[in-house]
């Protein structure tokens, strides 16, 4: 097994290049004391900004995934020719005005370099860095009204983000197919989208089709598998009644996270969020 790991060191901290809604940054310190000490294979099925693996070391043999495509694409580049996508984002930075937000969001480049800046482009200049598709599967949200153009990276630390991701397997597939692959001795660390706390909740509006009810359900039956097979398996959603429900027969531990990115400022604040452990000595199974 990896060694025993730890969060990084302030100082050599590698953080996620993506602004995220529903990161992890703010609520590592409470994840941490439930994940195993040390593992095989690390398993993150629903990636998105990846507070998570950015912050844990000794990661020697991982497999992240995100369902959306242009997000891995982003990863992979930044993993494979860092030095290229700087270059595009300089170039990006330039251009900055409402105008060309729009014109670049209207369309998809061909050539992976261009969709991963695209991509690191819109996340930083768009409104409050949300990630938001509409039920056509188009990026659809709007400029963010910036005076100038925000930094669109730190170059230290994309660089390390880099190194990170030299020893890691990125996928865009559905969630099971990765979590299928973990085994006995392995860590899955699932973050998908949030069940909404009420039918306002835009949470689900992250990918096209959102996140529904039954996802939830399939979700925990193949982690509930994955326990069986020997992993350990954390599941980090919202508080809403229906997953302190399907969860009932599990270790469930509530977590404060603070909700960062809220149209509305005022709404920004410390929320319940559910932390479920599974693993082979802890489960009660129903059947």
């Amino acid at each position: 097994m990896n060694k025993k790991y730890s969060l990084i060191e302030e100082t050599n901290k590698v953080k996620p290049i993506l602004k995220w809604a529903g990161g992890k940054s703010s609520t590592l310190s409470q994840l941490l004391p439930f994940f195993p000490k040390s593992f095989n294979k690390y398993f993150e099925p629903f990636l998105g900004g990846g507070a998570v693996f950015f912050s844990l070391d000794s990661l020697k043999d991982s497999y992240l995934n995100d369902s959306n495509k242009e997000i891995i694409t982003l990863y992979e580049v930044v993993r494979d020719d860092v030095s290229s996508l700087i270059k595009s984002l300089d170039i990006l930075s330039l251009k900055y005005s409402e105008k060309f937000y729009y014109e670049l969001r209207s369309e998809i480049p061909s050539i992976k370099l261009d969709r991963a800046a695209r991509t690191l482009f819109l996340n930083k200049t768009g409104f409050n860095g949300l990630y938001r598709q509409n039920s056509k599967g188009i990026f659809n949200v709007p400029y963010g009204k910036r005076a100038k153009c925000p930094a669109l990276y730190d170059k230290d630390n994309i660089l390390s983000v880099s190194e990170r991701l030299k020893n890691a397997s990125l996928f865009s597939l559905d969630f099971e197919k990765i979590i299928d692959k973990s085994n006995v001795g392995d860590f899955v660390y699932c973050d998908p989208p949030y069940e909404p706390l009420s039918s306002t909740s835009s949470f689900n509006a992250y990918q096209k089709g959102g996140f529904s009810q039954d996802e939830q359900k399939r979700l925990k039956e193949t982690c509930l598998k994955a326990s069986k097979r020997g992993a350990t398996v954390l599941i980090s959603n919202s508080s809403a009644d229906f997953i302190k429900s399907l969860y009932s027969d599990c270790e469930v531990h509530i977590i404060s996270a603070r909700r960062s990115i809220n149209s509305n400022g005022n709404s920004r604040g410390n929320v319940d969020e559910v932390l479920v452990v599974l693993n082979s000595a802890n489960i009660k199974y129903n059947s």
